[in-house]
């Protein structure tokens, strides 16, 4: 049995979704998958390629597979494959490397060069020195990516070894079990007695609950304490908005009022699964005032932002289970206000949001077509995934139902995930309404993969916020520097529908508020990909930044 058969009975039995670009040094590989009933999604460029192996671990919540060839292949990857890293979603990357000493070949680098790079970018590197090998080593790997903090590991294969003839040696991937840190009961005592006579407990609830299965648990453990319930930006979704205890999206000043008020009024903060980052807390807005605790699996992030009163490094879900069964032996504090009072900071919030709805004119604002997207696509199980720009900023308030997804970056921030992680989250699941919001300039970055959906038949809806310019920074530099220089931040004027149409999509322009609705309704029924194109005010601050940098207009 050739080494590329093997391979591709580990990738069916981890993932039937194979994303790549097809090059000659993988082709016996990529035909064996397809002959095999593997779904190959043959992308347009290497990094569209990475976001959407990234986007099929976060919807499917097994490791993305990600087949690309040596040198541009493995490298054009290398961004989405650091955001698996830092932001903890498993992927298995496979490339094969060029062996040097034999006269030139194509995407031949000096020895141990690919490697090295591809290395510090993933949690784990294996390169296959023995074809008998095989098997052993895509096992460890699979382990490695779902141990701890999940995340990318890379395979590399020889070239002239994907020929090899081996032996099949199988192990079954459900026999395989990710290690878990081991948790301190004391600890989790200690913190069970503080929550249990805090006066105002809040949870802030990162991703890291999602990831493990753990929502339950959480909101089992709040409304024993009866505690607030926030999320972070990219753990929207995990609690019910319809929840009476729902604070809201933690993210500083640029998140939900009443989670910033309930945490910064909090005596005891539990987190869990969030790392704290950058944009995660509104430029470092949110403020904790009272004890934090701190729950993560990855050990480096405890303690990196924000300094804890007790760090405990464990899995989130293994972390509530022995939390829930010690709060249900002991007396908790009554806290018959904390509904009341988060009801009144809703009501608080909504005013100020129902100020904002009303107080407009001249070219739509980017929160209108939010608040549109909102109404319209309320099927249910939706799956919203938005790239890096203010537009993305808007959506930060955007509620989130039960059986929805809500996928972006906030810690990594690269542009240009929207577009191709739509692709790949319609094909996956073609029967869900499946919504990209993204800006001109990511548009730009990836969005020909747009020809990718046509392809396919997947029915993405492609929502650009188009205002010719790179809008989130130009808010950045009025804010650092006090003016504005348009070469940085300026774009051209692009017609997208039209582009979209002649890439095989159905295009839509939208230039009036009043064709707001009516036309994403269009969008919606649509038997096609479709894009939005919505031009918006250029000069508009997001809601949340008017909050957080006191800036009304880039003007």
């Amino acid at each position: 049995m050739r080494i590329y058969e093997i391979l591709t009975y580990w990738l069916t039995n981890i993932n039937r979704y194979v994303f790549t670009v097809a090059a000659e040094n993988i082709l016996g590989l990529l035909r064996f998958l397809i002959v095999r009933g593997g779904f190959v999604v043959n992308s347009r460029f290497e990094p569209s390629a990475g976001f959407m192996a990234l986007v099929s671990s976060r919807l499917l919540l097994r490791p993305g597979l990600l087949v690309l060839t040596a040198g541009p292949g493995i490298f054009g990857a290398l961004s989405p494959i650091a955001e698996a890293f830092v932001e903890g979603d498993p992927l298995i990357v496979i490339a094969p490397s060029v062996v040097s000493g034999r006269g030139t070949h194509m995407h031949q680098l000096r020895d141990d060069t690919q490697f090295n790079a591809v290395s510090n970018v993933v949690k784990a590197s294996f390169r296959l020195s023995n074809a008998s090998y095989v098997s052993e080593t895509f096992a460890k790997a699979y382990k490695a990516a779902i141990s701890g903090k999940p995340g990318p590991v890379y395979i590399e294969v020889p070239l002239e070894m994907l020929d090899s003839e081996v032996g099949l040696y199988t192990i079954d991937t459900s026999s395989i079990s990710a290690d878990k840190p081991i948790i301190n009961n004391e600890v989790v005592r200690e913190v069970a007695g503080l929550l249990a006579d805090a006066e105002f407990p809040v949870l802030l609830l990162g991703r890291g609950v999602l990831l493990s299965g753990a929502g339950d648990l959480a909101v089992k453990v709040a409304e024993i304490l009866n505690a607030p319930m926030a999320t972070t930006i990219m753990a929207k979704g995990l609690v019910s908005p319809n929840h009476p205890l729902y604070a809201g999206v933690a993210a500083g000043r640029a998140g939900n009022m009443v989670a910033y008020e309930v945490i910064k009024r909090a005596d005891v903060v539990l987190a869990i699964g969030n790392r704290f980052s950058e944009i995660g807390t509104g430029r470092y807005s949110l403020e904790i005032r009272g004890r934090l605790i701190h729950v993560n699996i990855d050990d480096y992030d405890l303690g990196r932002s924000y300094k804890p009163y007790i760090k405990i490094y464990a899995d989130a879900k293994d972390f509530l289970t022995k939390l829930l069964e010690t709060l249900k032996g002991l007396r908790i504090r009554r806290r018959d206000y904390v509904i009341n009072e988060l009801r009144e900071l809703w009501e608080a919030e909504n005013r100020e949001l129902e100020s904002h709805y009303r107080d407009v004119g001249g070219l739509i604002k980017p929160w209108e077509v939010i608040r549109a997207v909102r109404e319209v696509f309320s099927r249910g199980k939706t799956i919203f995934i938005g790239d890096v720009g203010a537009h993305r900023i808007e959506s930060f308030l955007m509620p989130i139902y039960s059986g929805e997804s809500y996928i972006t970056s906030t810690s990594y921030v690269s542009m240009g995930l929207a577009v191709p992680g739509a692709v790949a989250a319609s094909i996956i699941y073609p029967d869900r309404d499946v919504v990209a919001l993204v800006g001109d300039g990511g548009f730009l970055m990836t969005g020909l993969e747009l020809s990718t959906a046509v392809q396919y038949g997947a029915k993405p809806k492609i929502i650009i916020f188009n205002d010719s310019a790179y809008r989130v920074l130009s808010i950045y530099e009025k804010v650092k520097f006090g003016s504005i220089t348009e070469p940085l931040i300026k774009l051209p004027q692009v017609d997208f529908a039209s582009l979209a149409k002649a890439l095989g999509g159905e295009g839509i322009t939208i230039t009036r508020r009043e064709d707001l609705k009516s036309l994403l309704t269009d969008a919606l029924n649509s038997n096609k990909a479709v894009v939005v194109d919505v031009h918006i005010d250029p000069n508009a601050v997001p809601i949340p930044y008017q909050r957080l940098y006191n800036l009304r207009s880039i003007n």
